[in-house]
Formats: structure tokens, C-alpha cells, sequence
């Protein structure tokens, strides 16, 4: 049991930036006093650290590993906020307005957050109507966009396909072409020559023949039509692609606008439900009082409190050291 004392007292020091071996030399009014703000920052803390991880969760996106980083830094600073209290000679007054100011901001931002989760099935009905206005306002330029696109389609389709009928005309008119081959050889000639002796003379020379060879060959036009079947077929998939997407386009854009969750669209539907609902508003200011008082606990139990033999012994050594700067 002494151990597990032990251990709580450094932990609660750990917390509170109190001096262990310090206070272990103190009396038992100091040790419950460090226990105190102990208990005070926790609570303040684990309230923090929900609010915190609901937010990055909910609003940042951050998963469940980030959420709890989220709720770590959240902790870390309130802690580092009240060791501005609990590590201050005195509470001057100054020190006490910037501590009011912080605890009324950072409890009405707990208490937006928390409420957006206490009134979340609320505002989720309220969100269904102002995405329905969402989606009515996004749909008809959303509308105009693809049918501007269907008919980029539709004149791409439309001058494909008249170049195909011209080249299915020119095809059906000529199916066949022809083609005229030509080919030279040297065929040998033999001559015979008398002279006037009557002396025969054979000699034999190469004669250039030219012939003409017609060929006939399909349209060279056919081979022109795979490509703009294919670039039809393309048109066509597209198309069909954007006429499936406009038909589908109103529940598209309801799936996206649900989608995004945003903060500041949840904070206004919750300030009309504030607005409209009495008992909503008592909640909220119910909440707000909680976190503010909260928030002011450790202010308000360190400003009433007198100096204990802890802090008599942090001004001795203070005092001590002074006296040496002194001497020196």
C-alpha cells in the first residue's frame, strides 16, 4: 500500500510539476493539496481528451490513431495551461483574467463540440433538409455540365459517321480499282544482211519490249473503316457513360454532399435548433457552466488556499539562494 502511495504522489507531482523529494519532507496538508490538483486535473483532462478525439475522429478524419494523438495534445495542453496556476507564487491578477479569458473560450468551444455530439441524431434530421437544398442547388449546373458533354458526343458521333458513309458510297461505287503494271525486257534479234557479193552476214541484237500487265485490287478505301468503327465504338462507351451518370446524378450528388461532414455547416444547423428549442438552449448552457467551472476549479482552489509548508520551503530555498547571490 505504501508503495502504490508512493507511486501516486510522483505521478500526481509529475502532473502538477511539484517537486517530489521536496514534498515527501512536507506534512500530510501538502501532499493531500497535490493530490487535489491531481483529481482536478484529470477530470479536466479525460473530459479534454473526449472532446479532443471526438473532434479530430468526426471532423478531421483522422482515424482512430489519429484521434488519439488529437486527444494526447489536447490533454498535454490544458496541463501546461493549469501549471501556469499551480507553479505561480501567487496568483496575480493579471495571471487570473488570462485564466478566466482561456476557461470561457476553451468552455464554449467543449461545449459546441460536445453538444454536436449529445445533439447529433437532431442535427443529422436538420441536415437531411439542408442537403436536399444543397443538392437541388449543385444539381442543375451539374445537369447543364454532362449535357454539354453529351453533346460534344453526339457531334463527334455524328461527323464520324457521315465520313463513314462517304467512304461506304466511294467503296460501293468503286469496290475494285485498277492497276497498270509495267515491265521492260531485252529480247534477242537476229539479223541477217547480204552484202553485194552476195556474202551472208548473221548478227544478233537486243531488242527493249515493254509490256502492260492490269491488275485488280480492292478499294484501298476498305482498310479506312476498322479505324472509325473503332473510334465509334469509343464515342458510343462514352456516351453511354455520361447519359448513365446524368441519370444517376441526383443520387451521386447526395452521396457526396452526405459525404462531407463540416464543422461549421453542423455549428449553424445546431444554433437554429438552439434557437428553436428551449430545452436544447438549457443543454447547452448546462454544459457551457459545467466546463467553465471546470476550467476555474484548480483557479479557484489555488486562490483561496494559504501558502502551505511546500511553498514555505520553495520561498526558504528561494530566500536562501538570494542570501548567497548576497554574499557572493
Amino acid at each position: 500500500m505504501r508503495k502504490f502511495q508512493n507511486w501516486w504522489i510522483k505521478f500526481s507531482c509529475f502532473l502538477t510539476g511539484y517537486n517530489f523529494y521536496i514534498l515527501s519532507n512536507c506534512s500530510e496538508v501538502s501532499t493531500r493539496k497535490v493530490k487535489k490538483y491531481t483529481a482536478a486535473l484529470l477530470i479536466v483532462s479525460t473530459v479534454w481528451a473526449f472532446v479532443g478525439y471526438c473532434f479530430c475522429d468526426r471532423y478531421m478524419k483522422l482515424g482512430p490513431t489519429g484521434s488519439i494523438f488529437g486527444a494526447i495534445i489536447a490533454v498535454l495542453i490544458i496541463i501546461q495551461i493549469e501549471r501556469q496556476i499551480l507553479l505561480a507564487d501567487k496568483t496575480n491578477r493579471w495571471l487570473k483574467v488570462t485564466r478566466i479569458g482561456l476557461a470561457i473560450l476553451m468552455a464554449v468551444i467543449g461545449s459546441l463540440i460536445v453538444d454536436q455530439i449529445i445533439f447529433k441524431d437532431d442535427i443529422d434530421k436538420a441536415k437531411i433538409k439542408s442537403n436536399q437544398e444543397q443538392v437541388e442547388a449543385l444539381l442543375p449546373a451539374r445537369t447543364k455540365q454532362i449535357t454539354e458533354q453529351i453533346t460534344q458526343l453526339n457531334a463527334s458521333i455524328a461527323t464520324k459517321e457521315l465520313e463513314r458513309k462517304e467512304l461506304l458510297d466511294d467503296i460501293s461505287r468503286n469496290p475494285n480499282q485498277q492497276i497498270v503494271e509495267t515491265s521492260s525486257s531485252q529480247v534477242p534479234v537476229t539479223k541477217i544482211t547480204t552484202d553485194s557479193s552476195k556474202t551472208t552476214t548473221t548478227s544478233t541484237a537486243l531488242k527493249t519490249t515493254i509490256s502492260r500487265n492490269i491488275k485488280v485490287v480492292p478499294n484501298p478505301k476498305i482498310n479506312q473503316l476498322q479505324p472509325i468503327d473503332d473510334q465509334l465504338k469509343v464515342l458510343a462507351d462514352q456516351k453511354m457513360i455520361k447519359e448513365t451518370m446524368q441519370l444517376g446524378l441526383k443520387t451521386l450528388l447526395e452521396k457526396e454532399v452526405d459525404s462531407k461532414v463540416g464543422f461549421l455547416d453542423e455549428l449553424q444547423i445546431m444554433f437554429s435548433i438552439l434557437n428553436e428549442s428551449f430545452i436544447a438552449a438549457i443543454v447547452y448552457v448546462i454544459w457551457l457552466l459545467f466546463l467553465l467551472l471546470l476550467e476555474l476549479l484548480i483557479l479557484i482552489g489555488k486562490s483561496n488556499e494559504d501558502d502551505s509548508d511546500y511553498d514555505k520551503t520553495i520561498q526558504k530555498q528561494m530566500a536562501i539562494h538570494f542570501r548567497k547571490i548576497e554574499l557572493l
